[in-house]
């Protein structure tokens, strides 16, 4: 069961070459999932009344090129399995001619709010959606290998601006933080690994690491990591 949906990439999406920012492009995931979530009938509210909630665990993700200012997208989802207390969806924007132009494949876990653990998957949650085949991706494990000998940078406050309807830090917002570490010369994707959740008041550092291959950020609030992300440079990606 897919879900799609048409937009145009504004101005505010956009970064200094007038093309979508990586913050944005999770922002389109995530709102995909979150509109088929609300088709289904299994929405963020359905889901609260309940005490439960889906929380990334990561994002895997595929890109072939970045859309530009004024282009039309359209962005779409799907799940592919549902597994004890987790669930695997793919994302993905494309051109309205069906060109896919980015892919991710994310891992979620049901959340008991109340008790702040991970549960299984209710039964009517499953039954709400109807699993497709995954898309043709190169998909790797969610875990990022840490080197040693980062180097840390300058701390980043936790605002308000960051926090979502869950009370901590929103997956994209990550993004948003470490936009600087991204590489000039552009990405062919990056992964994201959540570890922990974060609230406002907290500060966060990032470690800092880089190769001719990847960047790695370890966003880390004291000795707990809380976010690790890797950037992929462009010829780093397996055909």
């Amino acid at each position: 069961m897919r879900s799609e949906f048409e937009e145009t990439i504004r101005y505010s999406q956009t970064d200094g070459n007038l093309r979508l920012t990586v913050p944005a492009l999770l922002d389109f995931f995530q709102d995909a999932a979150t509109f088929q979530a609300e088709e289904a009938g299994v929405g963020v509210n359905v889901l609260n009344s309940k005490g439960l909630g889906w929380f990334l665990v990561s994002w895997n993700v595929e890109i072939t090129r970045m859309p530009e200012h004024g282009e039309k997208i359209i962005a779409g989802t799907f799940p592919y399995r549902f597994h004890g207390r987790f669930g695997n969806r793919n994302c993905y924007l494309r051109t309205p001619g069906g060109d896919y132009i980015a892919k991710a494949d994310s891992i979620w876990a049901m959340m008991d709010k109340v008790q702040g653990r991970i549960v299984p998957i209710p039964e009517f949650v499953g039954a709400a959606y109807e699993v497709e085949e995954p898309l043709l991706m190169d998909y790797q494990g969610r875990k990022i290998l840490i080197p040693d000998g980062m180097e840390a940078g300058e701390p980043i406050p936790v605002l308000a601006e960051h926090i979502d309807f869950h009370g901590h830090v929103n997956n994209s917002r990550y993004l948003g933080m470490v936009q600087d570490f991204i590489p000039k010369e552009g990405i062919s994707g990056f992964r994201v690994e959540y570890k922990a959740q974060t609230r406002r008041g907290e500060i966060l550092v990032p470690y800092h690491y880089e190769d001719d291959e990847r960047v790695i950020i370890s966003l880390r609030c004291g000795d707990e990591v809380r976010t690790n992300i890797e950037f992929l440079r462009p010829a780093s990606r397996k055909a």
